[in-house]
């Protein structure tokens, strides 16, 4: 029996899939040396509202000093991009070899040599849920969906997301104005960004504890 459910991580929620151990999703392939990732292929983007969450904390902090100290970090003026491991060189040979998996609406095959440098094989990511990109608290992947469709909660899980997806965007656009009004910029001065971004109170989202959605062992396909 797997589990589709809400969890909350002082104050961050994020969705989680038991299944996941188990993973048999088209995304989890990996042609790359990091294997069993599971879907962990893509690069996050730290968000204003996400490094103000971090700031508040020791341990938060070390976290984002982690993230500033990746090989191949890109650092804007209101976010931070964490860029992790491609197999360009992979990539090319198996795009030219035209042996491609059968990746059904899956356009970009470059995911398959990719992994967010975050993730370790066979475990998972190794940031808190407190600190992951909403993308990744929130992602389920189509084979995930296709078991849980049919659910009668299945749309309050899309609505619920959506919700929280906008709020996380007006409180992003709130933080930019206050920064953009003190001149300051994580690219301009990145230690006074975080200083202000401390002293900002940090608004919480009350997320509701949706019901959870059980998938019968009868699903044959795992995610």
């Amino acid at each position: 029996m797997e589990i589709v459910y809400v969890s909350i991580d002082q104050g961050v929620p994020r969705y989680v899939y038991t299944g996941c151990k188990n993973c048999s999703s088209i995304m989890g392939i990996s042609l790359c040396s990091i294997k069993n990732r599971g879907c962990c292929y893509y690069y996050p983007r730290f968000t204003l509202l996400d490094i103000q969450r971090m700031a508040r904390s020791l341990e938060g902090l070390r976290v984002l000093e982690t993230i500033r100290r990746l090989p191949s970090v890109e650092i804007h003026p209101f976010e931070i991009h964490a860029k992790g491991y491609f197999d360009e060189e992979g990539y090319v040979r198996y795009m030219e070899s035209g042996n491609r998996i059968d990746a059904r609406d899956i356009r970009d095959h470059s995911i398959f040599f990719k992994a967010c440098p975050f993730v370790k094989s066979g475990y998972g990511c190794s940031l808190p849920p407190r600190y992951r990109s909403y993308v990744c608290n929130f992602f389920l992947c189509n084979e995930v969906i296709e078991k849980i469709k049919s659910s009668s909660s299945f749309e309050a899980y899309i609505k619920e997301r959506e919700r929280y997806v906008r709020w996380v965007e007006w409180e992003n656009t709130s933080l930019r104005e206050i920064l953009f009004e003190n001149k300051l910029d994580l690219v301009k001065d990145f230690k006074s960004t975080i200083k202000l971004l401390q002293d900002i109170p940090l608004n919480i989202y009350d997320f509701p504890q949706l019901q959870r959605i059980t998938i019968s062992a009868g699903f044959s396909r795992g995610a």
